[in-house]
């Protein structure tokens, strides 16, 4: 195995690392689910975007989604009286977890490019520069 597939494969891992550990502490800092009463949600069913399941007294009650959804637009106000805080930093909690995976892939594709472009490069100036230098 030559020494660039080998710094390659050492450096993506180190990256493959720092994201999975950036999914594990996001994840773990979610302490309940997007709707009132709601426990937190599987990471799979967050990563997916599955629509979560209504708590069975919210739907027993027939409550207006202002009073249980986290994830709608409220005002402060609103978010008080119907005691939606958690509920509505868990959803950009998830959120947040979607997005810092969708990150940490476009980050490690970008990456996959500019270090098979510039090994090459650097590889040239450093065989140029030897040549010069004899």
């Amino acid at each position: 195995m030559s020494l660039k597939i080998r710094i390659w494969m050492v450096s993506q891992g180190l990256l493959l690392l720092t994201a999975t550990l950036i999914q594990l502490t996001f994840y773990g800092e979610i302490k309940v689910g997007p709707f009132l009463g709601m426990e937190k949600r599987d990471y799979w069913e967050i990563i997916l975007d599955k629509e979560p399941q209504i708590p069975s007294f919210v739907l027993e009650k027939k409550l207006p989604a202002k009073f249980y959804d986290g994830r709608l637009r409220l005002t402060e106000d609103q978010i008080r009286t119907a005691n939606l805080g958690a509920y509505k930093q868990a959803a950009r909690q998830e959120d947040g977890l979607r997005m810092a995976l969708l990150g940490g892939c476009i980050v490690n594709v970008l990456y996959f490019f500019a270090f098979h472009l510039l090994v090459p490069y650097f590889t040239n100036i450093l065989t140029k520069a030897k040549k010069n230098s004899r």
